[in-house]
């Protein structure tokens, strides 16, 4: 094609873009039959080698693509893991429920992975050989956000509260560790609230109430300002239940009522304070 000095004019000519009246069809076939008839130059050997042991212009742009078509791909890739990051977590407890449904399979291993981690270096890893060894004694979720509550022995306890959905460079673990002794072991009929109140969680307040409950309570609710029933999960003797808000802000000076239902089938209102 170098070798046709009328090659661009050629192109014009077919080219509607660069023509006042209009083109002619017939014309622009017997254009385009000379053009695919020209000859092309011989293409260039490399400076170092030769054509025999170096790729082709074509097999270099064949490559070319295949490079940026990685990229591209790679690109997406990322896209893909960034997209649950930017959308991902429940602003504002969206799906928080009243109700909790109990944490299954691998929903359960990895909240209690991430509370036995986020916990490890409390006190310069003092409760470390503790997280080890505990036990889950609740294991819920209400909506997005799973809660764990790990025991062992001498009372310790370590609770840990946060968003299954939200990023990992974002996620967050609201919750408590320590140990209280067995001397604030409850009665039967007793509950010891060990996390009571108000924090925040992702810029948002939650209100919390967890602890030990007696051997004769089977369950637990605790009516909120809107007059809903938030029903705690009892387990283990340990109670925890917890709802978006600050509501129970005050709850450890002037403690909150909890509806208490026994074994034996009766109820009786308590309250839960330190």
């Amino acid at each position: 094609m170098k070798n046709d000095q009328n090659l661009d004019v050629l192109l014009r000519s077919m080219d509607a873009a660069e023509q006042t009246l209009r083109p002619d069809p017939t014309r622009a076939q017997a254009d385009l039959k000379h053009i695919l008839r020209s000859h092309p130059a011989p293409a260039a050997t490399y400076e170092q080698g030769t054509a025999a042991n170096k790729p082709t212009a074509r097999e270099t742009n064949r490559r070319r693509r295949t490079v940026i078509l990685g990229g591209l791909a790679a690109a997406a890739t990322a896209g893909l893991l960034i997209m649950p990051a930017l959308s991902g977590g429940d602003p504002a407890f969206a799906t928080w429920t009243a109700e909790p449904a109990a944490l299954r399979g691998s929903e359960l291993d990895n909240a209690v992975s991430d509370c036995r981690n986020s916990k490890g270096d409390v006190g310069g890893g003092m409760y470390s050989a503790d997280l080890t060894t505990a036990e889950v004694a609740i294991a819920e979720r209400r909506g997005s956000w799973a809660t764990v509550v790990l025991t062992g022995p001498d009372g310790f306890e370590a609770t840990c509260t946060t968003d299954s959905t939200a990023p990992w460079f974002n996620k967050g673990m609201f919750g408590s560790i320590g140990k209280l002794g067995n001397e604030t072991a409850p009665g039967a009929r007793g509950l010891a609230a060990t996390q009571l109140g108000t924090g925040v969680i992702s810029n948002a307040p939650l209100s919390i109430a967890s602890g030990r409950a007696g051997s004769d309570i089977e369950a637990i609710t605790y009516t909120n300002a809107a007059g809903e029933s938030v029903i705690a999960t009892v387990a283990k003797g340990q109670f925890a239940f917890w709802l978006p808000g600050n509501e129970l802000e005050n709850a450890s000076e002037q403690g909150v009522a909890v509806n208490v239902t026994y074994r034996d089938g009766s109820t009786e209102t308590q309250l839960l304070n330190f």
